[in-house]
């Protein structure tokens, strides 16, 4: 199950938009991919609202290493200590095909470890701003048949107002639900 949530530039992308997607959120490994934001404020929220995931993995970019030291350490901090908590780097946001040889592996892992996980992806709009539009949306039709074969849930944000309606229109089919912020 695959759920694109459109919202406004101003919205922020929070853990709770995610969790409620989560099929059980209070047993579901996590996988989030965060190029924009607080990734430990984001598994707070997360935590606050759900309760501690099992496992989490978080997916950045390797550029965030420069700019703010290792993000392992910084997110260490932040998560619940019944977390086992993993970082994967991947080049940048634009190298899709990076990006997905990465979720793969993670999606077949967490599968093997636990059946309920849940992908949040939290900026399509990042990766809009690094790729053109087809070759996100053959990525991420790739990703749902990821999703689908090992039985994940994923939740996708858009901010639908930083792109043409159709771009946006043009997405939308890859989806289970389209959510819209009202």
């Amino acid at each position: 199950m695959s759920t694109l949530h459109l919202a406004d530039s101003e919205t922020t992308v929070d853990a709770t938009a995610c969790e409620r997607v989560a099929p059980r959120p209070d047993q579901s490994d996590v996988i989030t991919v965060s190029f924009a934001g607080s990734t430990a404020r984001w598994l707070d929220e997360w935590h606050a609202s759900a309760g501690v995931p099992p496992r989490a993995t978080v997916v950045m970019s390797d550029g965030a290493t420069w700019d703010a030291g290792d993000p392992r350490e910084r997110l260490d901090s932040a998560a619940p200590d019944d977390t086992d908590l993993q970082v994967e780097l991947v080049d940048s946001p634009g190298n899709l095909t990076d990006l997905g040889v990465t979720l793969t592996e993670l999606l077949e892992s967490h599968d093997e470890y636990n059946p309920h996980t849940t992908l949040c992806l939290r900026s399509l709009t990042v990766l809009l701003q690094y790729s053109d539009s087809d070759s996100v949306y053959r990525f991420l039709h790739t990703l749902a048949g990821q999703l689908d074969r090992v039985g994940a849930t994923g939740h996708f944000h858009l901010h639908g107002d930083a792109h043409d309606d159709d771009v946006v229109a043009s997405l939308e089919p890859v989806f289970d639900q389209v959510v819209r912020d009202a």
